[in-house]
């Protein structure tokens, strides 16, 4: 399981400890993290309790159309784990650059405009087939590090689901019967036969937010990029310039990362 660590402002840190397991292990729980937050995303765009909230006609005179969002920066790297504070408080945390990469990674996706962006050593121990799903969107090298990493991120537009009024506000059971299939569920998403890329396929409400999605965006936006990574400025501005606004014809929104990198 990830664990919930501390939280920062509007942001908390999630743990998912697996340096005593092996390769296979691994990807599997990196495959399952994102996947978590993909699976967040629909669930908030569907709650009736943060959708009636929204709704409030204070919010709504303030911020028109407004509506929940989250951002999520996941990062691969070691961290030392302790207690930090004085003899009036202590916290158990964890100390690194590479938290710090995490956070810098989950305030960039409001520059992205996307959902979750990840680093390249997180998506590089994820499944292959999962990967295929993910999109290079930029080449960085972040604040605090030495190397350059390459971001990726899930296509996903939270606008395309419906409001599911049986949800409800959402909290957790902690029954001894919700447990128990908590606790089934996780033998299942942790076996051999489960494939994360395989939930991306046939869940529908993920399927929805990715309806807007086509094959010739991805192909376009490759090609923007590589120009843009090669220092073909002039073509690749044109080329993301499309990128930019062909979803919208296909009720999709602009797309953040085109329009990130032409603003670049």
């Amino acid at each position: 399981h990830g664990a919930a660590n501390k939280n920062s402002g509007q942001s908390f840190l999630l743990v998912w400890q697996f340096n005593n397991f092996d390769l296979a292990y691994r990807r599997r729980i990196a495959d399952l993290a994102v996947l978590a937050f993909i699976e967040i995303i629909a669930s908030l765009s569907r709650d009736s309790g943060l959708a009636e909230m929204s709704a409030h006609p204070l919010l709504s005179a303030r911020i028109p159309n407004f509506r929940v969002s989250v951002g999520f920066g996941l990062h691969l790297g070691w961290a030392i784990a302790g207690a930090i504070g004085s003899e009036f408080k202590i916290d158990a945390s964890y100390v690194s650059p590479h938290v710090n990469l995490a956070s810098q990674l989950e305030r960039a996706t409001s520059e992205y405009g996307v959902a979750i962006l990840m680093s390249e050593p997180l998506v590089r121990t994820c499944a292959q087939d999962f990967c295929r799903s993910f999109r290079p969107v930029d080449r960085v090298q972040l604040p605090g590090s030495k190397l350059a990493t390459q971001l990726f991120a899930v296509d996903l537009d939270p606008s395309q689901l419906f409001l599911d009024r049986r949800l409800g506000v959402l909290r957790p059971e902690l029954s001894p019967g919700a447990l128990k299939v908590r606790e089934r569920r996780r033998s299942e998403l942790l076996g051999e036969d489960f494939q994360a890329h395989e939930v991306l396929e046939t869940d529908k409400y993920i399927k929805a937010m990715r309806r807007h999605l086509c094959p010739l965006f991805f192909q376009e936006f490759e090609r923007g990029f590589l120009n843009y990574l090669a220092g073909e400025w002039g073509v690749a501005s044109v080329v993301l310039d499309g990128t930019r606004t062909m979803l919208a014809g296909r009720q999709g929104a602009e797309d953040g990362p085109s329009r990130a990198l032409t603003r670049y």
